[in-house]
């Protein structure tokens, strides 16, 4: 049996447009999310796609060969990475000119890919300093060519803005790099590593399609409150959210390591028993660790602690460490046995952290409750032979194999008790309810069916005071 799993994206064309100007334009208070939900789209990516390479043609010259000559020699990549550098040239440009700019590179037919000049790709950055001016940085690249544009609104940069701003050079181009990488790579680690008491918000949306059908997007939003981001392709799709709104709830550095790794593993075993895409759950597994590191601990001093450690030191030991958070992953199901399309191959994986707290009467902490789930639905197809690779086919020959379809649950408590200021009392419980249904056909004939299920509760209790009232 599977050991059971337990919880814790040639010639130079000509540029037809570049446009510099101070002039600031109106445009609505930008909001960041605290959520983020898969959906077609964005507003911001819409309104990209609108602006194509013609519709700038103007008679300006280029200020910035760099850039132009960037666009001119990605117009000759496919549409995937058609922003190589030009994410990194946008925002490091910001710090010679901080002003509003345009430049379009216009295709011409003998630039056009083949096969690949019905997609089209969109970028949106968006950065709101802790002042209010917005700075938006949008890429496209569509039929017509390849447009570029930085855009400031509610106010000018000042010099600590614009050094915050570019400083995200490197971390923008990652981030379009690992999706045009093959596996893609969700690459927003440094994206999260922003100058809060500069940057309040950044929020990144991009976008492929052919035609009107979305390949792959990304969106993803950060601020000192919350995190979130939301990943689809054509094979996989998954959200991940952050609440940084209590940083009490945080323990050490070394907490949150050990949490990351332990969840990583959780990851992986669950990967293993519902037979998920490897390439897929590792990015994930990327994402997840990004969206959950560099927003700060509660350090305990090493000087201090074999003396004397805090209440509130104390009950953080016994949490994760972690902020609360909530993931899913999902993989698009497939039919991989023609004669039986109702059998499909799945995988999706959720799993989160909440943590909760009362007061008494007077005010004082009374309780602390954090909670996680772990949730796993999965169905494959498995060869009779393990040495012989699954073949299955329209001929009942082929139909020899066994199909799994798994459901697992697994929830843990911890409650933290206080009394008079004190860590009283500490009790955990943990639940596991796993099931497992697999049937066998031996040429295309059932022949056996069974159900394995797996029902596991623990529960402890730490008395760490005694009080008399």
């Amino acid at each position: 049996m599977v050991a059971q799993i337990s919880s814790i994206g040639f010639p130079v064309p000509r540029v037809v447009s570049t446009v510099i100007t101070g002039a600031k334009q109106s445009q609505a208070t930008f909001q960041p999310s605290t959520r983020v939900t898969l959906s077609d789209a964005s507003d911001e990516i819409n309104a990209i796609y609108n602006i194509g390479a013609q519709k700038l043609r103007t008679s300006a010259t280029s200020s910035n060969s760099q850039l132009a000559y960037l666009m001119s020699a990605n117009l000759h990549q496919p549409v995937s990475v058609s922003f190589q550098g030009l994410g990194k040239a946008l925002l490091l440009q910001l710090k010679d000119d901080p002003k509003d700019f345009s430049s379009a590179v216009a295709s011409s037919v003998d630039v056009q890919v083949s096969g690949d000049n019905d997609k089209a790709a969109a970028v949106a950055l968006g950065i709101v300093t802790q002042s209010g001016v917005k700075v938006s940085v949008s890429l496209s690249r569509q039929q017509d060519g390849i447009v570029a544009q930085v855009q400031t609104s509610h106010g000018d940069l000042d010099e600590n803005e614009v050094l915050a701003i570019s400083g995200l050079a490197d971390a923008f181009q990652a981030a379009l790099d690992g999706l045009s990488a093959q596996p893609p790579v969700v690459s927003i680690d440094g994206l999260t590593q922003f100058d809060n008491t500069i940057l309040k918000s950044v929020d990144l949306n991009t976008d492929v399609r052919q035609g009107n059908d979305s390949l792959q997007s990304l969106n993803y939003q950060s601020d000192n409150v919350s995190r979130g981001l939301s990943y689809k392709d054509s094979s996989v799709s998954f959200q991940l959210n952050t609440d940084l709104s209590h940083p009490e709830v945080l323990g050490t550095y070394g907490q949150q390591v050990r949490a990351l790794s332990a969840y990583e593993q959780q990851l992986d075993s669950a990967s293993f028993r519902g037979r998920g895409d490897k390439a897929q759950m590792d990015m994930f597994k990327t994402t997840f660790r990004a969206m959950n590191s560099h927003y700060g601990s509660n350090e305990i001093d090493s000087s201090q602690k074999t003396i004397f450690m805090s209440e509130s030191d104390k009950a953080r030991t016994y949490q994760s460490g972690l902020a609360d958070f909530s993931a899913s992953f999902q993989q698009v199901e497939t039919s991989s046995n023609p004669l039986k399309k109702d059998e499909k191959d799945t995988f999706a994986y959720n799993f989160s952290q909440t943590t909760e707290e009362s007061s008494n009467s007077r005010g004082e902490l009374s309780q602390r409750v954090q909670n996680t789930k772990s949730h796993l639905q999965a169905s494959y197809h498995e060869a009779l032979d393990p040495t012989v690779p699954l073949s299955l086919g329209m001929l009942e020959l082929s139909q020899s194999y066994t199909y799994h379809q798994i459901n697992d649950e697994s929830s843990s408590q911890t409650v933290l008790d206080f009394r008079k200021g004190f860590l009283a009392t500490v009790a955990s419980s943990k639940t596991t309810h796993n099931m497992e249904l697999v049937k066998k056909y031996v040429s295309g004939r059932l022949v056996d069916e069974n159900r394995t299920p797996y029902d596991n509760e623990k529960t402890h209790q730490l008395q760490l005071k005694q009080f008399s009232f």
